[in-house]
């Protein structure tokens, strides 16, 4: 009788284990989803925008366009940056305020100011303020501890350090994720991909698909950013820097980055110029990437083109840079290239150059700083 007992324990025993084996969630293998992404990139990988703005976080007539076209170009701050920003935010305008809130948080005679602001923000309902001075806040996490050197010089200097430890919790990250169910639930995109993330979706094989599908309906209304974060996960880290996980990854990945930038989407484009650089089609993006007054153009044109230019185009190449982005690395940085005196920039047509360029703003209210010139 004992023996025949045993034999039952063991019996249920291996039942519960194979149970629990079967339960188990096997591993994402995002080779899995390459079937899911190929109508999607059938119906658009050769379908290119007409309107340069079309994957833009904001148009020219939004009065944050010309604030986050200084920032995604790394413009030298300046007085003029700092009024421009002061006349926003005396305006009312949140997002203005919690951008030049986040830039000062690092700056021990601004952050009680910048807190304070961010603090009044989140008792409105405010999730984006919420968000920044939560526990998953990467700056609230540097700059407003006790532990932060900033603090402590600023304790020694006898300014307001009243905000150490009141921030940067749990709870207030809570409050941001329900202020982005309300945007999210009035259709407000990167609301919905924040939720999505917060969810853990791209983290489930049981949700794969849900997640796929997620990405694509995000990337169909020209919102980018989820599809460069997917992307970004087919990438593993090497001792010869960073590949795609496999063959088949790489060619998805160059698919989605066409689609995206065919949309204009900056960052996606860069990437496309490098591997089309040698495709006859390779200089009608590079027109393109001018027109919207993308940073990798310059880079590629340098590097890829230079054989191709005259000395005079070289030197026009160089000062159109200098003039988008108040700096003159490429005169300094070959010495093959004209130097800033070799011509007269009158014989460069740059105010005209200018004029036509159609920028596109691809920093959203999420974008981490060390993000903000991407492209």
């Amino acid at each position: 009788m004992m023996r025949h007992k045993t034999i039952i324990q063991v019996i249920l025993l291996s039942l519960s284990m194979s149970i629990l084996t079967g339960c188990k969630e096997k591993a994402i293998n995002p080779e899995d989803d390459i079937p899911l992404f190929k109508d999607f990139i059938e119906a658009n990988i050769d379908k290119i925008a007409d309107d340069p703005y079309i994957s833009s976080t904001v148009r020219p007539e939004n009065e944050m366009y010309d604030v986050l076209l200084d920032l995604q170009r790394g413009t030298p701050w300046s007085k003029e940056e700092e009024d421009r920003f002061n006349r926003l935010i005396e305006k009312g305008n949140a997002h203005a305020t919690i951008l030049y809130s986040r830039l000062t948080l690092n700056d021990i005679s601004e952050k009680s100011v910048a807190v304070s602001r961010l603090a009044k923000l989140m008792s409105e309902g405010d999730p984006y303020a919420a968000y920044w001075l939560s526990n998953r806040s990467y700056r609230c996490r540097a700059h407003l501890g006790s532990r932060s050197l900033g603090n402590k010089v600023a304790n020694d200097l006898g300014l307001d350090t009243s905000y150490e430890n009141k921030y940067c919790t749990e709870e207030i990250y809570q409050k941001a994720v329900e202020g982005f169910k309300k945007l999210a639930a009035e259709g407000d995109l990167r609301a919905q991909y924040f939720l999505l993330k917060e969810k853990g979706l791209d983290k489930s094989v049981g949700k794969r698909e849900e997640y796929i599908k997620e990405v694509i309906r995000f990337s169909e209304a020209h919102y980018y950013k989820p599809l460069i974060d997917y992307i970004d996960s087919l990438q593993k880290q090497t001792n010869d820097g960073v590949v795609f996980r496999s063959e088949k990854l790489e060619k998805l990945a160059f698919d989605l980055l066409k689609v995206a930038s065919n949309n204009n989407y900056i960052p996606a484009m860069g990437a496309v110029m490098y591997y089309e650089r040698n495709s006859d089609d390779n200089n009608k993006l590079y027109k393109r990437m001018k027109m919207l007054g993308g940073k990798y153009y310059f880079w590629a044109m340098f590097e890829d083109k230079s054989e191709e230019m005259g000395e005079k185009e070289k030197y026009c190449h160089a000062l159109l840079f200098e003039k988008i982005y108040q700096k003159n690395i490429l005169f300094s940085f070959n010495s093959d290239w004209p130097g800033r005196n070799d011509y007269d920039e009158r014989i460069c047509n740059i105010e005209k150059e200018i004029a036509e360029m159609k920028p596109m703003i691809y920093i959203d209210y999420f974008t981490r700083i060390d993000n903000w010139g991407r492209g």
